[in-house]
């Protein structure tokens, strides 16, 4: 697969505009989701693999108070079905592959709506990051500057050190993954499982193996042209993590 070259495009892009449509409508013929949690790496490794031009492009097209909402607005379905007809063939490269970036509440939404059962032969991308501090940090900061990746314009609010938001986004976070383990057992699912350091240390390693491992076509490609994304952490979610380990021992609270 050729790498394809970024473009510089203005910030806070809108994903669901037509402009990051496929040129050409596709009907779709594999399917795969990314399972992931909130600032596990989901959107980094969903616009690096729709950036192959092979791998469909992964949004959260499930995500109800989100980019469902726009798409639906722009879209104008009549339907639940009729948004599914009208989005997948946009949203589907060359090859067929359709692909969804899915958190465990969009999960819920897809199985209570039928959605899931239309995704045949389903192939899952299991994202997972090991250190759960640092993923509720980031969790908790995100949650109050708005700005949940690197693409989008923070809100006008400067992050406040909180150690109950870090505990509340442990416990929330905990719950998404427990959710996602209960889901696999229940329905039998052997996921790829990526962990979120291996993906960041060499995302180009790592997504050639995902599309070879999960066996998707690699021809005819799709060009593609997406902004690049980066990561968020700095030295300030390094500060907050200390601190919420300080006290925890100080409390003798556990971090888990």
């Amino acid at each position: 697969m050729a790498p394809q070259n970024s473009v510089d495009l203005p910030t806070n892009p809108n994903f669901e505009d037509a402009e990051y449509d496929f040129p050409e409508a596709t009907a779709p013929q594999y399917f795969y989701m990314i399972a992931s949690t909130p600032r596990s790496g989901g959107t980094y490794l969903a616009q690096t693999l729709w950036r192959t031009g092979v791998m469909g492009a992964p949004h959260e097209y499930f995500g109800f108070y989100g980019t469902f909402l726009r798409l639906v607005a722009r879209l104008k379905p009549h339907s639940l079905q009729h948004y599914l007809d009208d989005l997948m063939p946009r949203r589907t490269s060359a090859n067929g592959v359709f692909g969804v970036k899915v958190h465990f509440d969009h999960l819920q939404f897809m199985v209570l709506s039928g959605i899931l059962t239309q995704l045949k032969q389903l192939r899952v991308i299991s994202l997972e990051r090991d250190d759960h501090l640092a993923q509720a940090v980031s969790h908790a900061r995100a949650l109050q500057t708005g700005q949940w990746n690197s693409l989008e314009n923070p809100q006008s609010i400067e992050p406040v050190y909180n150690s109950e938001l870090i505990r509340w986004s442990l416990n929330h976070l905990d719950n998404q993954k427990r959710g996602w383990r209960q889901f696999f057992e229940q329905h039998k699912i052997s996921p790829l499982y990526l962990k979120y350091d291996d993906f960041v240390a060499d995302p180009t390693a790592v997504t050639a193996d995902v599309v070879t491992r999960l066996q998707m076509p690699t021809t005819p490609e799709s060009p593609v042209s997406l902004p690049d994304i980066s990561r968020q952490s700095d030295s300030l979610n390094l500060d907050w993590a200390e601190r919420f380990k300080r006290e925890s021992a100080d409390t003798g609270s556990d971090l888990s």
